[in-house]
């Protein structure tokens, strides 16, 4: 495209980058959205493992829920966002979408999770009499781990898409979404750019951190054996 206001060049959208980092607005916004990120993601965590617990254990409660969390998923964020406009202050409503938006991905990863436990392992713990805090440890846990982590790299992913789409309706200060919705205003398209290759950037970078934490979370729940399978999966083999 020949019109920087269509498609700014790559070499414009890096260098206004550049010109950004040092402002200390620049600054504030960034450490403003990714603490409603992390305070969403870390709420919706907490709740979505109590309620996969529960639903995973018992079918009524799981029947109970099924269209709640249905109707939350197919639900438009954008009109989650503008509900919860007339609800809460413009700093809490991206905090709240999110959770939302996210509770029913990692309430559904947990419920399987649990489901899935084998219950040949679960009639050795009772043989054995394993105490609840051995079948959580050895049983339950290694179980649950696996679906819990990729349902918390799909919400990781959601809960940075969904806060940003909250800041840019609901404008609160010191935000990234603000800060496009004025660029967009002001037809800026390289900020627009360049706030976005940064939103970008910075996801990726918690991705890769909770990645290399998931692999020591798992390896100290389910350490590999000299041939490379982990000792719960050997276990249950044998």
């Amino acid at each position: 495209m020949a019109s920087p206001l269509v498609l700014p060049e790559p070499a414009d959208v890096f260098l206004r980058i550049t010109e950004l980092l040092p402002q200390k607005t620049f600054q504030l916004a960034i450490f403003s959205t990714l603490g409603r990120a992390v305070k969403a993601f870390a709420v919706s965590v907490c709740f979505s493992l109590i309620l996969g617990i529960l639903i995973g254990a018992d079918e009524s409660l799981a029947a109970l829920f099924r269209f709640p969390l249905s109707v939350i998923k197919a639900t438009p964020v954008v009109s989650i966002i503008l509900v919860a406009m007339f609800w809460f202050k413009s700093a809490a409503v991206p905090v709240f979408v999110s959770v939302l938006m996210t509770l029913p991905v990692l309430t559904e990863t947990v419920a399987a999770g649990i489901r899935s436990t084998d219950k040949k392992l679960l009639a050795m713990s009772e043989v054995y009499c394993f105490s609840f805090w051995q079948k959580l440890r050895f049983i339950y846990v290694p179980s649950v781990l696996p679906y819990f982590f990729s349902g918390m790299l799909s919400a990781l992913g959601l809960t940075w898409k969904v806060v940003v789409a909250g800041e840019i309706l609901s404008l609160p200060k010191n935000s990234v979404g603000m800060a496009l919705q004025t660029a967009k205003v002001h037809l800026e398209t390289v900020d627009v750019f360049a706030w976005t290759v940064t939103v970008v950037a910075l996801s990726y970078a918690f991705e890769l951190f909770f990645n290399w934490y998931i692999r020591k979370i798992r390896s100290r729940f389910q350490p590999e054996s000299a041939d490379g399978t982990t000792e719960t999966a050997g276990a249950a083999n044998g």
